[in-house]
């Protein structure tokens, strides 16, 4: 076997295999031996067939199947001895490769197109500056915050008259274009919050009424969410009987009574806080808020800090080659068009990928998830220290739950962002910058150039 390489670009070459008899007819004989072993034909006992015969039979499908096997571990191994890194995974050169007849030819030329890796220099520093956003949570979201839990925690008590805070409940019957009831038509129970409606107008014909009082409406036009025009007719989606009007007979009206500010919210909201006064309580709001809201801070901070990089560092890649092997990876599921359209998105991630090992090569451990780390993460959720004793009633609840691919993925990547986040706030300079809420959404939201 003789095995050579040829560039066709700066990043990318051609691989030739050269085949000879020897290098693949020791095991073809061996499985065709395998194959007479195992042989039952009529008039031969068994292992007793002879070869001629299996020869005829499997011969050809067992060369072509053992070239293919040489031919890949030769390929492989070529890569391995040789210290090659390729993005993707070698492609058949069609061009170059003539058609093989199995039946005549006893050594064979294979080519394989491949990619390289370019090799790239990634230097990060604190003298890299990259906005770290400090979010600063104002009173008004402190007071929604507030006003949510009162409604949340708060009661429906029975009213005689409908207000704007008020709930419905009663019977939709659907009308026709006159608004009278039809006999025949669609008819169902179901309870809404009179501010659901979307518009001023619509919903000052729900304000003031009471049990038995009758309204008509058309419900797809009253309320701004689809589903829930849906759930409430208890129809399926694309039913025409969603577009239709109805008249709503009131049966029961209540009022949200929202509940009262003193400690006995306060510990139900925050079981392990001792919280006496609403300032305490408001605080503590404020707290959680800011945490939620700095943790996608952070976030931002790892993403910001990824595209300076990206931009810094710009590995150059074959990208006529990556085109290709996209192509073929995703058979049937992309065409050339769609690649090409995609392809940015596509370079951005081989980018990373690069940039990302060579920081692991650099920095180890710093930024290495393993297999054990996803496990620990998920005895944590049982509040079990990653040293404890092994608990198998536990280890096999989380055994099952990382069996789910999506679930063990979903947990590796977010202790890749920890381990991102932690390392780029140490490595790179933070230009720190207060924001309000506001200014962040508006920030993260606004379309870079």
């Amino acid at each position: 076997m003789n095995i050579t390489q040829e560039e066709t670009g700066k990043l990318s070459a051609v691989v030739k295999i050269n085949l000879k008899e020897e290098d693949y007819i020791g095991k073809v004989d061996t499985q065709l031996k395998d194959y007479r072993k195992r042989a039952q034909m009529p008039g031969f006992r068994k292992g007793m067939v002879p070869m001629g015969m299996i020869k005829k039979m499997y011969g050809k499908a067992v060369i072509v199947d053992e070239v293919n096997k040489v031919v890949s571990d030769a390929l492989n191994q070529y890569l391995m001895d040789n210290k090659i890194n390729i993005l993707g995974s070698p492609l058949p050169n069609e061009e170059k490769t003539t058609l093989i007849d199995f039946d005549s030819q006893k050594d064979f030329d294979f080519f394989f197109d491949i990619g390289f890796a370019p090799e790239i220099e990634v230097n990060i520093s604190e003298e890299t500056k990259v906005p770290h956003y400090n979010i600063k949570v104002v009173d008004e979201e402190v007071e929604r915050a507030v006003k949510d839990m009162q409604k949340r925690l708060g009661k429906d008590e029975p009213v005689d008259e409908s207000g704007d805070n008020g709930k419905l409940s009663g019977t939709f019957y659907e009308v026709n274009a006159e608004g009278v009831r039809l006999e025949k038509g669609h008819s169902q129970e179901a309870s809404f919050e009179i501010g659901d409606v979307k518009s001023d107008s619509e919903e000052a014909k729900f304000v003031g009424l009471h049990k038995g009082d009758i309204v008509v409406f058309n419900p797809n036009e009253a309320f701004e969410d689809e589903v829930k025009v849906k759930n409430l007719l208890n129809l399926k989606a694309g039913d025409e009987k969603l577009k239709a009007a109805f008249e709503f007979e009131v049966s029961d009206i209540t009022k949200l009574v929202e509940a009262e500010l003193n400690e006995d919210m306060f510990k139900q909201i925050y079981p392990s806080d001792e919280l006496k006064t609403e300032e305490d309580f408001r605080e503590r709001i404020r707290k959680e808020l800011s945490e939620h809201y700095q943790k996608d801070a952070d976030k931002q901070f790892v993403s910001d800090t990824i595209d300076l990089i990206l931009e810094q560092v710009n590995p150059e890649l074959p990208d006529e080659f990556l085109k290709r092997w996209l192509l073929d990876s995703n058979q049937g599921k992309m065409n050339k068009e769609q690649i090409d359209g995609q392809y940015d998105s596509y370079a951005k991630t081989f980018k990373w990928q690069l940039i990302e090992n060579k920081l692991i090569e650099i920095y180890g451990e710093a930024l290495k998830v393993e297999k054990e780390d996803v496990r620990n993460k998920v005895r944590a959720y049982f509040q079990v220290p990653s040293d404890a004793e092994p608990n198998p009633q536990i280890d096999g609840i989380v055994d099952q739950i990382l069996s789910n691919e999506q679930e063990y993925q979903r947990i590796y990547a977010e202790l890749m962002d920890e381990r991102y986040i932690a390392f780029f706030k140490e490595k790179i300079g933070k230009d720190e910058k207060d924001v309000t809420t506001e200014e962040f959404i508006k920030i993260i939201s606004t379309p870079k150039n």
